[in-house]
């Protein structure tokens, strides 16, 4: 297997990405934000890149199960129902709800990512659990995995390549024969002198001091937290429908959600929960 990462989405023709398997990472928050929501219960999630394409998919849906969900420059968009920290997606805020979402950066990484042939959403809060759904894809060893993050209003972000450096690390002790672009190699390198200590890590980055500054310093804490939610949202074209679920406590979860009939049951021992 060969690892490659782009450290930005800027200028990234998503053709390039056509038919390739991609993560797509997003810690400060849209990555956070959106396993946080497949958890609680969305029916899917449609990231889009900016707020007027968001305005003209719920107009065009006339569905009251269809909510606005998205942030620039860190606070909600003027309209939306939820903003982009993830305690707001609660099962009372986002349970069986379509959610039509844009970021500043994360949301735009994703559509980049649209004609992936698989697309993994990742960050620390489902770390483990991106590495066993990659371990799940056939012929994988064989190929190169791409790792988009979504950095920061189109430049280098710290907290990104951290955790990018931190899923190589991970990946590298699954799979044998790995080997790195030079952009793996440089994440690996930021993993090597940050990673030890991620909460502070995400709080002095640029991103994380922005995010303090407006008051989320919560969202910092939940962003930080390895292994906290163990699924992996899966994006399909153009909408998450899909999560990859790597606990036995959470399929419970789920299923109990499912018996009260707010979602179609899943079919149980089965990893993917629809």
């Amino acid at each position: 297997m060969q690892i490659n990462v782009f450290f930005s989405p800027n200028h990234l023709d998503e053709l390039l990405l056509r038919d390739k398997i991609i993560v797509v990472i997003d810690v400060l928050r849209a990555s956070t934000t959106i396993t946080y929501a497949m958890r609680a219960g969305a029916r899917e999630i449609i990231p889009v890149a900016s707020v007027d394409q968001a305005m003209k998919i719920v107009g065009n849906l006339h569905s009251t199960s269809t909510i606005l969900c998205g942030e620039r420059n860190g606070k909600r968009v003027d309209g939306f129902k939820l903003g982009n920290s993830p305690s707001e997606y609660t099962e009372e805020a986002v349970e069986g709800k379509a959610l039509i979402i844009t970021t500043t950066n994360g949301a735009v990484a994703l559509t980049k990512a649209k004609h992936a042939r698989q697309c993994f959403v990742s960050g620390f809060v489902n770390m483990s659990a991106t590495v066993e759904a990659l371990a799940q894809v056939p012929g994988l060893e064989n190929e190169t995995l791409h790792i988009l993050c979504s950095g920061r209003e189109e430049q280098f972000s710290l907290e990104d390549a951290t955790c990018a450096g931190m899923l190589i690390t991970r990946i590298s002790q699954k799979f044998s024969n790995v080997r790195y672009t030079d952009s793996a190699r440089a994440a690996l390198s930021v993993y090597a002198q940050f990673g030890s200590d991620i909460p502070r890590t995400l709080r002095e980055s640029d991103h994380g001091q922005i995010l303090v500054s407006l008051g989320f310093e919560d969202d910092i804490r939940l962003a930080s937290e390895i292994d906290s939610v163990p699924l992996v949202p899966v994006l399909e074209q153009n909408a998450i429908k899909k999560k990859l679920i790597f606990s036995d406590a959470l399929r419970e979860e789920v299923e109990l959600r499912a018996n009260r009939g707010l979602n179609k049951p899943p079919v149980r021992k089965a990893r993917v929960s629809a």
